[in-house]
């Protein structure tokens, strides 16, 4: 008979100290999950029943940015929550396989976690999550990092959808108030879930806010920015990403795809100071996971000391690049961004 039916739970392994000093590198405090992909013709009707044209199990989430940072040359630490099972085994394996130090507690009671992502023809995906252990990092997690000068931190928005993730990064914040290192906070479509307590502890870490055009949008409602019509996307995303900016009185890059990126720094926050990131002009296959790909080239770059524009060029170049290939974790390698921004720069 198995003895974990009648025996107390197994405790959860705790977060492995980091130590200091030590070599800068990227810490990942988000969640890896495992995907589920389908592609479908489109979405079923309510109560129906369609078939996939394809299908894949990969591990995503996180793993997507850690991928792109990796392929940047970059080390990089993931300090979230692991499970025990096979979800697990597969996330820790695909780490282990791209040389990402796993830093973080194993929780032995739980899987990791999984989502179904389904893509359409136009690289239009929906996802439907489940909860696992990277849902449950315990709070005192994330102070046993000890960062050290030139260390980046990535943060999800995600991870303010979960109580006990989000009290370990507002632990974390605190702890490491007027760090001098970056933080991009990739804000992600759960920002209507960040309450505005937890926006408040962020502000004690040096942020470097990360956002599309619909959360964008979803913010300047949410803080009551009014935007006056604009004649074209440019002007708008201007006064967009500079309202933000000075709102949040911390520096925006507003990613809108095609379309190219605006970055504004608050220290600047006015509409004229925003600098326009351009992009490659691409078809593209499968968008899932170009945000991931652009946030870890940028964490990747900042890391190993290229200036904030040519970061947010290759940044640029490697969200457009990977939907140009179908699979999530599809950032391509520095050497290919590199070589991308080079040409786009000269059409410039």
């Amino acid at each position: 008979m198995n003895s974990l039916t009648h025996d107390a739970p197994l405790q959860p392994s705790a977060a492995q100290a980091v130590p200091s000093p030590h070599a800068p590198c990227v810490f990942h405090l988000g969640q890896v999950i495992v995907d589920l992909t389908l592609h479908i013709d489109h979405l079923p009707e309510r109560g129906g029943d369609i078939f996939a044209t394809s299908n894949d199990i990969s591990v995503g989430g996180g793993y997507n940015v850690l991928t792109a940072i990796r392929r940047f040359h970059a080390p990089a630490v993931y300090m979230g929550a692991l499970g025990t099972g096979p979800m697990a085994d597969k996330a820790v394996e695909a780490l282990n396989k791209i040389g990402v130090k796993t830093l973080g507690p194993t929780l032995p009671n739980i899987d990791t976690g999984y989502c179904v992502a389904m893509t359409e023809p136009s690289g239009e995906r929906t996802f439907v999550s489940t909860r696992g252990a990277e849902t449950m990092v315990p709070p005192e997690t994330y102070e046993s990092i000890n960062l050290s000068e030139g260390d980046v931190v990535y943060l999800s928005g995600y991870s303010f959808s979960h109580k006990s993730n989000r009290e370990a990064i507002e632990r974390f914040a605190r702890k490491n108030k007027g760090w001098a290192g970056t933080t991009l906070f990739d804000v992600g479509p759960m920002v209507a879930d960040i309450e505005d307590s937890c926006i408040e502890t962020l502000q004690n870490l040096k942020l470097l806010w990360s956002v599309n055009e619909r959360e964008a949008t979803i913010l300047c409602k949410r803080f009551s920015i009014n935007l006056s019509p604009a004649e074209d996307d440019n002007r708008f995303y201007s006064h967009q990403c500079s309202a933000l900016s000075r709102y949040l009185n911390t520096p925006v890059i507003l990613r809108a795809g095609a379309k190219g990126a605006w970055y504004c720094g608050a220290a600047m926050a006015s509409e004229s100071s925003v600098q326009f990131i351009p992009t490659l002009q691409v078809k593209p296959i499968d968008t899932n996971g170009a945000g991931d790909a652009h946030s870890g080239a940028l964490c990747a770059s900042i890391l190993l000391g290229r200036p904030l524009y040519e970061s947010l060029v290759l940044a640029n170049c490697a969200g457009a690049l990977s939907t140009t290939m179908d699979g999530p974790a599809t950032c391509p390698s520095l050497e290919v961004c590199q070589e991308a921004a080079q040409s786009l720069m000269k059409t410039k």
